[in-house]
């Protein structure tokens, strides 16, 4: 949306001195949309750290399913090369996975398609959280390619509407009964404006 009276300067001052009621109404409007837009983000963020979340929790229930079946039922041999491969896997995986995504923050799909590849070596059904990691990853990108074009990003503050009668000479003149009579002569209205 394209603000009249609201620039990126506004918004990082904090607040808007209102002199008119098409100002109050774009003020509004813009709380409104920065309410809006860090929702849109937090969200994006929330899914994004969840479903890498879920993947770990996953990925520990099936390690701990493969290592207590495969103890159980395999030769010795078999069993200590395969727990060895699926171990590796496993501490390679969680430590690329955390290092990129929540030491480096890094939110690029390739990279991450890349670093969950080890995951396969705990299991084959696991290839599927590369592409998961490829389709979060660039889910994100689109939320925040998104957002980035609009005003206030990345932190979306809500902007403080102050009216400031222009008239008094201190501090004490300035009384909300002041303000208020000083708005309704510049400014004739229902009485719904403050």
């Amino acid at each position: 949306m394209t603000y009249k009276y609201i620039t990126q300067a506004t918004i990082d001052s904090g607040g808007k001195n209102i002199r008119s009621p098409e100002e109050f109404a774009e003020a509004r409007v813009y709380n409104m949309e920065a309410v809006k837009n860090y929702s849109r983000r937090s969200k994006a963020h929330a899914i994004f750290n969840v479903w890498i979340i879920v993947q770990y929790v996953l990925l520990f229930w099936k390690f701990t399913i493969v290592l207590l079946g495969m103890t159980a039922t395999s030769s010795a041999g078999l069993t200590n090369w395969r727990i060895a491969l699926g171990a590796i896997g496993l501490i390679s995986y969680l430590g690329l996975v955390t290092y990129f995504v929540f030491i480096r923050g890094c939110r690029d799909k390739f990279i991450l398609g890349l670093v969950s590849m080890p995951v396969a070596l705990v299991s084959l059904v696991f290839l599927t959280f590369p592409l998961g990691n490829f389709t979060a990853a660039l889910y994100y990108s689109h939320v925040e390619n998104e957002l980035s074009k609009e005003l206030g990003y990345p932190s979306f503050p809500r902007l403080n509407v102050t009216t400031f009668n222009t008239d008094a000479d201190n501090l004490s003149e300035l009384t909300y009964d002041s303000i208020r009579e000083k708005i309704n002569r510049d400014h004739p209205h229902d009485g719904t404006f403050l």
